[in-house]
């Protein structure tokens, strides 16, 4: 996948898969009128004084088991109370894509936090990360997302006893073949449904869709010892999960290989 950062806060990033399907988000109104400044680590920050705010967007790259996932991680640093609590992302999506919550897409019981990009079949293409903020002492400060229409928009709920700079970070990521046949099968209607069930709880336990893919593929290659070490929670809906999936051809080829 290309992500391309404009040079200017008010031009949109974009994910360009290099098929059918282009994605462009446009930063928050803070990152307006600025111009972008490259940093060492590759992330291009946009600050704005004015507004108490600093957005930057850093393409991302992970690979686990020779799976690489691919995205973009925009951080948003608070400087004071001064500044908004809500910070819209506009999304400009293929005919007939749009932007769906968890809650809404797998259930309110096994909602996972994350915001999906689905397409004209309802399948998941996008996975953006469950919100979260910190403040300067590393302390969780309340966080979620709206979504309305194709706007996705970060609610942080911070006060002026909040510790100052407080860092927010939206991570949008590009499915691969392993979250692709996963999300077809919590999406279809080729399985019993007491193991989509079961896939869903497994997956809101582990975290995310993204998070619960990442260590299905390392599950079958890490050693006892490494999966003792994981903790008994994790271990046991990882190992749900990989049972629920271990006879489903598309995740076992992509998945569980």
């Amino acid at each position: 996948m290309i992500v391309d950062i404009p040079k200017d806060g008010n031009n949109a990033v974009v994910m360009d898969d290099g098929e059918k399907e282009k994605i462009e988000m446009y930063l928050p109104d803070e990152a307006s009128d600025s111009k972008g400044v490259l940093t060492e680590n590759g992330t291009i920050i946009y600050n704005n004084e004015e507004k108490s705010v600093t957005v930057g967007v850093q393409p991302l790259q992970e690979t686990t088991n020779n799976v690489s996932f691919e995205g973009v991680r925009t951080t948003i640093t608070i400087a004071d109370s001064t500044a908004s609590k809500e910070y819209e992302f506009a999304y400009d999506l293929p005919d007939g894509y749009k932007l769906v919550t968890a809650a809404n897409y797998l259930g309110d019981e096994y909602d996972t936090g994350e915001v999906y990009i689905v397409d004209t079949d309802n399948i998941i293409t996008t996975i953006i990360d469950p919100a979260w903020a910190k403040d300067a002492n590393g302390s969780d400060i309340e966080t979620y997302y709206k979504v309305n229409g194709n706007k996705l928009i970060q609610v942080v709920n911070f006060d002026e006893d909040t510790a100052f700079p407080v860092v927010a970070d939206p991570s949008a990521w590009k499915i691969g073949m392993c979250i692709a046949n996963i999300a077809a099968f919590i999406a279809g209607y080729a399985f019993p449904i007491s193991k989509i069930m079961k896939a869903k709880r497994y997956i809101k336990a582990l975290g995310g869709l993204k998070t619960a893919a990442t260590l299905l593929i390392k599950y079958s290659s890490i050693t006892a010892i490494e999966r003792a070490a994981i903790g008994k929670a994790t271990r046991d809906a990882l190992g749900g999960l990989f049972l629920t999936f271990v006879g489903v051809d598309g995740i076992r080829g992509y998945c569980l290989s």
